[in-house]
């Protein structure tokens, strides 16, 4: 995918329009920045949770939704390692959530898989989480029934839906590495 930025820089009252080409890679997972082995290739554009999870489909992947502390580990790695590299990212300095295929839509509490609706057996819940928060505003009356991870501790919270955030797809054929490499 390429990407065109234009930029006008006015430098002694005069006006300079510069075009400059950025391409970015559409293949997730491949080491396009030297990232190294992934298992969940980031995707550093904003999307509701529903899109996101789309969109990894898309890819004939799937959201990012750890089954262990390893891979809970592995997932915050990879975020952290694509943040540093990927040119996209910068934009996301300001946000630390990323989108997990996790949700209790059907049940509050009741939290299963994004894919296949399988009940989770592993939770990385950040400190009086879930919490089941309601929508401020009117516009957008649901409650908090889908997960994030933050890519900093690797905690999670459960969030809106309406929200738009990046997040990780489970690269195919993709192997844990161990936590030194």
């Amino acid at each position: 995918k390429q990407w065109y930025q234009r930029r006008v820089v006015i430098t002694a009252g005069k006006e300079i329009d510069i075009t400059v080409e950025v391409v970015v890679p559409e293949d997730t997972c491949k080491d396009v920045y030297g990232v190294g082995h992934v298992v969940f290739g980031s995707v550093w554009t904003f999307r509701n949770w529903t899109a996101a999870v789309a969109d990894c489909e898309a890819k004939g992947m799937q959201i990012a939704l750890p089954k262990n502390a390893e891979e809970n580990a592995q997932l915050q790695r990879d975020l952290e390692a694509s943040f540093n590299t990927h040119p996209n990212a910068i934009k996301f300095a300001h946000t630390n959530w990323c989108w997990l295929g996790a949700t209790d839509e059907e049940e509050e509490g009741v939290w299963l898989s994004s894919k296949e609706g399988e009940l989770l057996s592993y939770y990385n819940w950040d400190r009086r989480q879930p919490d089941n928060k309601q929508a401020p505003d009117i516009t957008y009356p649901d409650t908090q029934n889908v997960a994030g991870i933050h890519r900093g501790t690797g905690k999670w919270d459960d969030s809106f839906h309406h929200y738009k955030r990046p997040y990780a797809c489970l690269c195919p054929n993709a192997e844990i590495a161990p936590a030194d490499q």
